[in-house]
């Protein structure tokens, strides 16, 4: 009786161990990937930027086998942008790894006019077996952001002379916890040279910064020799690797300087007169240099007897690139004979002066040509009637 009730227990042992047994073989021949799960990861999901800035972030992309993996931004406002890059390309896909992850940067450019405030994006990754992994981004756009990167000069204002360079030392400091590299990007007034590069190395374009330190940059600006006098601003923007962005104004303080300059008027250095009359002879004025010229005097040299005025004699002011128009008047002495003479004219400002020297050609009187003529004719015909009233004796 008792072996009988035992038999139907063993026969439904038997047949819940063939169950077991045929689950067990048909959840080895389930696909592994289909146990796999599909993260998509990154360390800062919440980020400020400012308008204007790049942002960079980086992605992990995690499944239990490698997997392709598509990968989608989505939810940007209107006229951002985003770039998904990896090994240096641009990519679309990735193919996930096990444990530590495939990586993959995300590069997001937000306008200039972007507003103030909190901006969701999402990026979705998929795999062919329909996996799928969201991850949700905020972007807080901020007026003013610590981006990681502190800019100071020793001497952020510099003074020199039209045509000379000023040379700034730029102190770069890392303040952020990763080893970052950053570029240069100098600007200057129109007509300017202006060049940025590490001190250590006077080519390169960037520099490698680990985090915590800094890093000397000179920021050398050269304005043009015609630049006026005045204060002009050189701008030097950092960018960091991972699309921080730094600024600083410099100010390059040019001390004009001024130049004078004398000529004639029509550029000739041939004057011609007559005894004893009054000639005038334009003659200009001109600030050549990058600064005001003020009380410029006029003066001149001439053969003893001779008389030289200036009509103004004294020039109030001129601007830089200024020029004025005035007159020498030179009056030659009574009894000047025909002939070539040298004169010079000066004009003096301070310490500054010029000067243009002249030929004046004295022309005879034709009274005096007359007379001079009369004279030689009578004393011929005196001395012709010598010549008969001897030569008949």
């Amino acid at each position: 009786m008792r072996a009988h009730v035992l038999r139907p227990t063993f026969r439904w042992l038997a047949a819940a161990a063939a169950v077991v047994i045929g689950a067990a073989a048909l959840g080895t021949a389930t696909p592994a990937h289909a146990d796999a799960t599909l993260v998509v990861t990154t360390p800062y999901p919440s980020i400020e930027a400012q308008p204007g800035s790049d942002v960079k972030l980086s992605l992990s992309v995690v499944s239990a086998t490698p997997e392709v993996v598509d990968l989608e931004v989505s939810g940007l406002p209107d006229g951002w942008t985003a770039t998904l890059r990896g090994g240096g390309f641009v990519i679309h896909s990735i193919t996930s790894k096990p444990e530590e992850g495939a990586t993959a940067d995300l590069e997001i450019a937000v306008p200039p006019d972007t507003a103030p405030g909190e901006y969701p994006i999402s990026v979705t990754g998929q795999d062919a077996s329909g996996g799928r992994s969201e991850i949700g981004l905020t972007v807080v756009v901020a007026e003013v952001v610590n981006t990681g990167i502190t800019l100071a000069a020793d001497f952020p204002s510099l003074s020199g002379d039209p045509g000379s360079a000023f040379t700034y030392k730029l102190q770069v400091t890392n303040d952020t916890p990763i080893q970052q590299t950053f570029t240069f990007d100098p600007t200057a007034p129109q007509g300017w040279q202006v060049t940025a590069s590490p001190t250590a190395e006077a080519q390169a374009q960037t520099v490698t910064v680990d985090a915590g330190s800094d890093t000397t940059v000179d920021v050398t600006a050269t304005p043009p020799a015609s630049a006026e006098q005045g204060s002009y601003p050189i701008d030097v923007t950092v960018t960091g690797a991972n699309g921080a962005r730094g600024t600083i104004t410099l100010e390059a303080v040019v001390q004009g300087t001024p130049q004078l300059a004398l000529g004639t008027a029509d550029q000739r250095l041939n004057v011609s007169g007559k005894a004893n009359t009054q000639k005038r002879v334009p003659m200009i004025v001109a600030n050549t240099g990058t600064a005001p010229l003020e009380a410029v005097k006029l003066a001149g040299t001439a053969p003893t007897g001779w008389e030289v005025s200036f009509e103004p004699a004294e020039v109030a002011a001129l601007q830089p690139g200024e020029t004025a128009q005035v007159a020498a008047v030179v009056k030659p002495a009574s009894d000047a004979v025909a002939g070539d003479y040298m004169m010079t004219v000066r004009a003096s400002a301070g310490s500054l002066s010029s000067s243009t020297d002249l030929r004046y050609t004295l022309e005879g009187s034709r009274t005096l040509g007359i007379v001079a003529i009369g004279v030689i004719a009578a004393a011929f015909i005196l001395l012709a009637g010598v010549f008969i009233k001897f030569g008949r004796r």
